[in-house]
């Protein structure tokens, strides 16, 4: 898990490096087979998975509609099918499957194209079932991962994805040359950035080592960054065998507020965005209440509301990308801390990389 973790600069910028071109008219999203004018022609959008699979397609549902002003909407495999879905010959369904055998997956893909739906999957084996179910497809281009908690398979989806939008808002017209530009420049300094975080692994193994004789925790997060919130916990359940919730951070004082207590700890996810303020209100809240928080930020200069934070500092960017950032903090405390217990982390109990079976 930890060497996957240390693959993702690399492995994201092979990808980037793939997909862009000098001359801004031409950026492309190099295997999608999808062309300019049917990436025109959708009138909506929805999103397909499971696990890791499905945080990464919530947070796609976001890109879609900002970049690409299309309807969106994303789903989890296993209840898609059973819901009587709404979709026709307009939709584009995106399955996301890291191994492409995910069983609520392929029946998603099924049903959905039963149903009318142009199906795209994304899935990190060129020969997976779902790849020769669906329509047209995109690698994850993750390279092989063997241990059983996603990581660089989740970051991969992720930029794909990112770039997948814009690729649509490009083909739409809702993205000017100007914005395109700047979305490219910040893809090509996004493997910099990486970097810059994974040279404060030793800050967050002594964050662990704080944290990992706690037996609650709840990840917190707003628009781009709850579907990270929901990563966090999923990570943290996975190898640490510690009962972790994500929830949007404004759904705090809906019920999970009644939790906080000095032994139940909170890691809010709260860049330098827009959501910036009113992430650091609910800091404010859960410190009145004696709960310990640990801030993923990007804002140095007001990140910590009293001395008892513990703040991991990540690099300046676009409110868009920032979960392609904020996601490996979480990625490498779920690590550390299942480390401090002794956990079988590459495979942890009653999971299997594959869920072939509903």
């Amino acid at each position: 898990m930890l060497k996957e973790i240390y693959d993702q600069p690399q492995i994201l910028s092979e990808i980037i490096d793939h997909n862009t071109r000098s001359n801004l008219n031409q950026f492309k999203l190099l295997g999608s087979e999808l062309s300019t004018e049917r990436l025109n022609s959708f009138k909506n959008v929805l999103i397909l998975g499971m696990g890791s699979s499905l945080h990464a397609g919530m947070v796609a549902k976001l890109w879609f509609e900002r970049i690409a002003r299309i309807k969106s909407e994303s789903d989890n495999s296993s209840e898609f099918k059973d819901r009587n879905p709404i979709i026709n010959k307009n939709t584009l369904a995106i399955s996301i499957s890291q191994s492409g055998e995910t069983a609520d997956t392929l029946s998603a893909i099924e049903t959905a194209k039963e149903m009318g739906a142009t199906v795209l999957n994304i899935s990190n084996s060129a020969n997976s079932t779902s790849n020769k179910l669906a329509d047209y497809n995109l690698p994850i281009n993750a390279g092989e991962e063997r241990s059983i908690a996603a990581t660089k398979s989740f970051t991969c989806s992720l930029l794909q994805l990112y770039m997948l939008a814009v690729e649509m808002g490009n083909a739409r017209n809702s993205l000017g040359q100007p914005e395109l530009k700047k979305i490219v420049d910040e893809l090509k300094e996004l493997p910099i950035m990486l970097d810059d975080l994974l040279k404060m692994t030793s800050q967050i193994e002594e964050l662990a080592e704080q944290y990992y004789g706690y037996k609650n925790f709840l990840y917190l997060g707003r628009n781009l960054n709850y579907p990270i919130a929901l990563e966090g916990a999923l990570k943290l359940k996975e190898v640490s065998y510690i009962h972790a919730e994500g929830y949007p951070s404004g759904e705090l004082k809906h019920g999970p507020l009644a939790l906080i207590d000095s032994q139940m700890a909170t890691a809010v996810i709260m860049p330098k965005d827009s959501m910036f303020v009113k992430n650091l209100n609910i800091v404010k809240e859960i410190n009145s209440k004696g709960g310990k928080v640990i801030s993923i930020t990007s804002n140095q200069a007001e990140a910590v509301s009293n001395k008892d934070n513990n703040v991991i500092y990540i690099p300046d960017t676009s409110e868009l990308i920032s979960p392609l950032l904020t996601c490996i903090p979480l990625q490498l405390f779920s690590y550390f801390t299942a480390t401090k217990l002794g956990r079988n982390i590459d495979k942890p109990r009653n999971l299997s990389k594959s869920v072939t079976v509903e």
